[in-house]
């Protein structure tokens, strides 16, 4: 019965993702239709083997789109309108296996772990070293570089107090991966923020970039202090130049990504994350061909394809019943007393900036996912976007959000490590919550200067 759920699953993402993408260029009527129908089966066969979390919340914002229905004008074209309106998002999600599926075939992986598993005097050092290589593997491979950044850890620290290793890990491992997902032109967040608040990736990608660095350089910073700590290792394995090539070529790639995902944006005047959701396959195509290994490439992208789409049901259920439901509450009477509440924040958006952090955290601490907490902010600043910078906004939301990679309780990074380490996840938000509330400080005073 699975075998043929996922095969169902397989088939109606795809048919949902490329018809979205075909229809970016005919602009078909007909096709839209088709799409929002999809949409429609695709959240039949998502709830069944969703997560709970995500079926609740779902049900909760179809129960209320319906319900707001019958007090609209709003036609059921326009209601097939709002479900394939997540299109984009989910097309992105789609996509984004195939570069994490050229990190391995490519084995940069490894070559960063060699350079992790270098030989080192103390904990100061092997601190920036596992923050480096956190901070480059997650842009591309997200969750799957944890465990596999523990375990050389780990090994490097193997003689050392078990509280101590973790504590060490969950530091340097989980403040890189919240710091480099806060430019990451494919992390989901950005992507979701950005439709919400209409703002252009191009125009948050200077200030998301410097508040990235500025974080990082300050955790190196902080983590220097465990340079008192001796580290014997046994390892004779040296930094040298194959591996540093290794890095650069990596770093580069990433830039060449950006640069031809920007020129597609610009030439065929399309929004930054649906030229990403173009680029993303032909690009590491070519990208393989370069290190010459399309073959292996397109030999495991395939086999792992088919198992990867059906793993986006969690995705398909939330953001189509949250399109939806945020399509019918455009239309309701409540947005307009909404508005005129809402105006209010403008007056003193320092406290509206710390109240969207604080509840991101909190949130998150009593097991509501990140990804549900930025839907409903996003849909209660709506009428505020008109009203002051919708830069400010769009920072906010992102740092306030994405800050709960290294501190949030039941985020999937914490809740990884977790497993890991074998401690209490609220332990690990307790070692980061200080530079969690920092992250997200220095987002709140980029969107200030920018009102």
């Amino acid at each position: 019965m699975t075998f043929w759920t996922d095969r169902i699953k397989f088939t109606l993402y795809t048919a949902f993702v490329s018809t979205y993408l075909t229809n970016l260029f005919l602009e078909s009527i007909t096709l839209n239709r088709w799409l929002g129908i999809l949409g429609i089966g695709c959240i039949a066969v998502s709830f069944k083997g969703a997560n709970r979390t995500f079926q609740i919340i779902s049900a909760i914002f179809l129960a209320a789109g319906l319900f707001m229905f019958r007090f609209t004008e709003v036609s059921w074209e326009s209601v097939i309108a709002g479900i394939r309106s997540s299109a984009l998002l989910l097309s992105l999600l789609y996509v984004l296996p195939f570069i994490n599926n050229m990190i391995v075939i490519g084995r940069y992986d490894q070559q960063l772990n060699r350079l992790l598993r270098a030989r080192a005097e103390h904990l100061g050092q092997l601190y920036y070293r596992s923050s480096l290589v956190s901070y480059i593997l997650c842009i591309f491979l997200f969750f799957a570089c944890i465990p596999l950044i523990y375990r050389v850890v780990q090994k490097n620290m193997a003689k050392l107090s078990p509280t101590l290793r973790h504590k060490f890990s969950s530091q340097s491992i989980l403040r890189a991966f919240a710091v480099a997902t806060v430019w990451s032109p494919i992390e989901v967040f950005i992507a979701l923020v950005a439709e919400m608040t209409d703002v252009g990736y191009v125009s948050l990608l200077p200030w998301l970039l410097l508040i990235s660095i500025v974080l990082l350089l300050a955790d190196w910073a902080w983590g220097w202090q465990y340079k008192r700590i001796p580290l014997n290792t046994r390892s004779n394995l040296s930094v040298d130049r194959r591996i540093m090539r290794k890095i650069a070529a990596l770093i580069l790639s990433l830039i060449l990504f950006i640069f031809v995902v920007y020129q597609v944006h610009h030439l065929l005047n399309l929004r930054f994350f649906t030229a990403v959701t173009l680029v993303v396959i032909p690009y590491t195509l070519v990208w393989s061909f370069v290190i010459q290994r399309f073959r292996s490439y397109v030999k495991y992208s395939f086999l792992s394809w088919r198992k990867q789409v059906p793993s986006l049901q969690n995705f398909m259920l939330l953001f189509l019943s949250l399109g939806f439901f945020n399509h019918i509450l455009g239309e309701a009477p409540i947005m307009t007393w909404a508005q005129e509440v809402f105006l209010h924040w403008t007056q003193t958006p320092v406290f509206l900036f710390i109240g969207i952090q604080l509840s991101s955290l909190f949130l998150t601490m009593i097991g509501i996912h990140p990804l549900v907490t930025v839907s409903l902010q996003g849909i209660l600043i709506q009428p505020l976007l008109s009203a002051m910078n919708p830069v400010s906004l769009a920072i906010v939301l992102i740092t306030s959000n994405l800050a709960n990679d290294a501190a949030g309780t039941f985020n999937t990074t914490v809740t990884i490590m977790s497993q890991l380490t074998k401690v209490n996840p609220y332990r690990i938000t307790w070692w980061n919550l200080f530079f969690a509330v920092a992250y997200g400080g220095l987002g709140i005073l980029a969107a200030l200067l920018l009102l």
